[in-house]
């Protein structure tokens, strides 16, 4: 991409030839990378892991029982609620991006508007997949057993119970899709779009259209439901 943000010339789906599923694979990854993917997941998932290990060793010399105050400060720090909220404003404001990210490569006057949109879409997702490395970090922490404290306030401040290995998984996917949308919307070196979204730009209206307002619709109405 060059440096006009709001355009892909050529797009990557016509500048890769595109032979099989794997060459789209391929063409989804953020321009990144899963190097800084990576990095940054294990971050912040190292950081809740070891606090709420280290918060429950800290624990173990109060006075009064299941005071906790150290496993109360580590699931205090980030909030499952708050995570679903950044989640969703994320989503919301992805799909409102992309019809005028596509309207910006016909008309040159919707690029500065579109490029500080997609800045502050990338910026939800962004925190967003940060806080959830820090949460899973806290209940894989939790599923270990870190301490008898920790176990009774992750399930209060994340409002599960039992916390399992299939759901810490399900949310570490979904946590890495908002690393994936974030860093496709918009990239902080060259503010430009790739990944999905830029294979998103390439195909052809009548069939974006039709799967954008479905896609869109039904995200809408899953927000409103719940």
């Amino acid at each position: 991409m060059n440096d006009n943000p709001s355009s892909s010339a050529p797009h990557a789906a016509k500048a890769f030839p595109i032979k099989s599923i794997r060459d789209y694979l391929v063409l989804s990854i953020p321009k990144s990378g899963i190097g800084h993917f990576t990095e940054t997941y294990l971050t912040w998932f190292s950081v809740g892991f070891v606090s709420s290990f280290v918060a429950g060793a800290l624990d173990k010399y109060a006075g009064v029982a299941y005071a906790a105050y150290y496993t109360g400060a580590v699931n205090d720090a980030v909030g499952f609620n708050f995570w679903v909220l950044l989640t969703v404003i994320g989503l919301l404001m992805f799909a409102l991006c992309l019809p005028i990210q596509y309207l910006a490569l016909k008309l040159d006057w919707v690029h500065g508007f579109i490029v500080k949109l997609r800045q502050f879409t990338y910026t939800f997702f962004l925190v967003a997949f940060d806080e959830g490395g820090l949460m899973i970090g806290i209940l894989a922490a939790n599923y270990f057993h870190a301490s008898d404290r920790t176990a009774m306030l992750t399930s209060k401040s994340f409002l599960f119970s039992g916390v399992g290995i299939f759901s810490i998984i399900v949310l570490a996917l979904f946590n890495s899709l908002l690393w994936f949308l974030g860093e496709a919307i918009y990239n902080r070196e060259d503010k430009s779009f790739s990944g999905v979204v830029d294979l998103m730009m390439a195909i052809p209206v009548r069939i974006a259209a039709p799967v954008y307002a479905t896609g869109t619709g039904l995200l809408v109405y899953l927000v409103v439901v719940q």
